[in-house]
């Protein structure tokens, strides 16, 4: 698997750092999989600031030093043909993240990882949140931290919150795949409606059809995890409670390294739902690998 690491050097610490690239190589599978990349836009205040640096190397060589010199601070080696720094004249961050795509399509990669700033109130009004215009526009697999993600030295249980639906079923594919690489733990969480349990219409044909439909993808999802050879629970939940509560409280429950979940690609996702993603990705403690479907 090819990554695509988006860092920012400002606002990273080496421990965060280190633990980050230890994270991406699980899933890259070597060192030699991940490259990375700095969208250097007008808005890095300590580029502005940076009166001692010649003006015209402050958005280029510059920005590529202190990268390096973050990197290298994290004992992390990277082959420099595969650290780009990319100057972009520009404060806007919808154009930012297509220049971050654009870069992760030109050298084929199959995720992009990114550390969420956790932005709030005036600053996030100002300036947008990078990483959740990213979930919205990419086509391309992200996973995501937060400042107060929790790092496993190893991943051993993955969570997938799936939707049971269509397309989540093709994702079980990739996650099934991503466990037997790791030689992890599967849990399979989904929220149903509340009438999976119980109803004032026991006799109601929609209901009966509803349950029938959850109990069919559970088998599903059995058959194929047995296929794989990957153990594996399934996990429904009919409580009360909102669904970003129930997956983070049961991600817990079960001692969760990664939370996998499902969401749809392009400029218009953000139009069409994608809160639930938003609200995981800014309250989880664990890192978020989200899959990308159309």
């Amino acid at each position: 698997m090819k990554a695509l690491w988006a860092i920012e050097p400002f606002h990273q610490d080496k421990k965060n750092t280190k633990a980050i690239y230890n994270l991406i190589k699980q899933l890259a599978g070597k060192p030699s999989n991940i490259e990375a990349g700095f969208i250097v836009t007008r808005r890095e205040s300590e580029l502005h600031l940076a009166f001692d640096i010649p003006f015209g190397e402050r958005f280029s060589s510059y920005p590529l030093k202190i990268l390096q010199d973050k990197l290298k601070s994290a004992n992390i080696v990277m082959d420099k043909k595969n650290i780009h720094v990319v100057d972009f004249e520009s404060f806007s961050t919808t154009k930012a993240v297509d220049r971050l795509l654009l870069l992760g399509k030109s050298i084929n990669s199959d995720l992009i990882a990114l550390q969420t700033q956790a932005l709030k109130g005036y600053k996030r009004i100002m300036f947008g949140s990078f990483a959740e215009t990213t979930i919205h526009r990419s086509k391309i697999d992200l996973l995501l931290v937060n400042p107060k993600t929790n790092f496993s030295s190893k991943i051993k249980n993955i969570f997938y919150a799936s939707a049971f639906s269509p397309s989540p079923k093709l994702q079980l594919k990739k996650v099934l795949y991503l466990c037997k690489k790791l030689e992890a733990r599967l849990t399979v969480f989904h929220v149903t409606q509340v009438i999976y349990k119980w109803s004032l219409d026991e006799s109601n044909p929609e209901i009966l059809a509803y349950r029938r439909k959850i109990s069919k993808t559970n088998d599903w999802i059995a058959q194929a995890a047995k296929a794989a050879q990957v153990p594996c629970q399934v996990t429904l939940s009919s409580e009360l409670g909102s669904v970003t509560d129930l997956t983070l409280k049961n991600a817990k429950k079960v001692g969760s390294d990664l939370i996998v979940v499902s969401a749809k690609a392009g400029p218009m996702a953000a139009l069409m739902g994608g809160s639930i993603t938003r609200q995981i990705v800014r309250n989880s403690s664990k890192p978020i690998l989200i899959l990308k479907h159309k």
